[in-house]
Parts: C-alpha cells; structure tokens; sequence
C-alpha cells in the first residue's frame, strides 16, 4: 500500500496488480496522486465484511487502510481522509490485488 500512495510510481507496484486489474489501479494510482493522497495511516486490517464481487471471484475478506492528504484550493487548503480496501488472491505464485474500491470520508 505505501509504495502504491508514498512512492507513487506504477513500477513500484505493477507485479502486485493482476493484468485485469492493472488500468484501473494504475489510473487510481495517478488519480489520487493529483488530488493530493500521500499518507497511509497505519497498517492495513484485514476485515471479514466486505462487499463480495463474485465477477472477480472477490469474498468478504479485503484488507481495508486508511489514507490522508492534503488539498490546496483557493480558499486554502482541504485536508483529505479516505478509505481504501482491497482484495487479494493468490495466482501463480504471487498475492496479487484483484479488485480494490475507494471512499473520501467527508470531512465535518
């Protein structure tokens, strides 16, 4: 997870991403990247309720993390927290993230 958000370079992370999957973490990578994602807090937790995704063949257990940033704006700057879970599974030797989702926490 940290080299996803710290280091912020797709060959960081690429062979951890399995091919279906690999436009789309790419594009968040990018993506959070720009909106000013930079900090994850903590380790992740594994969880035992997460939304299944029978497409992907993704159960109930995710590794859920939480992130932090900063985002500056006219008026000044927003300070970000989100929510990102993932799901892993293990394919050809390798754990590899099969399917991930993603939510800013409104700030309040």
């Amino acid at each position: 997870m940290r080299r996803l958000i710290v280091v912020g370079r797709w060959d960081a992370v690429a062979v951890d991403v399995a091919p279906l999957l690999t436009r789309e973490v790419r594009s968040f990578q990018e993506t959070s990247h720009r909106d000013g994602i930079r900090k994850v807090v903590g380790t992740g937790v594994l969880r035992h309720d997460c939304p299944p995704s029978p497409a992907v063949d993704a159960g109930k257990d995710c590794f859920a993390f939480r992130l932090e940033g900063r985002q500056l704006v006219p008026a000044g700057v927003i300070m970000l927290k989100a929510r990102f879970r993932l799901w892993v599974a293990y394919v050809d030797g390798l754990w590899q993230v099969i399917n991930f989702d993603y939510d800013l926490i409104p700030s309040g």
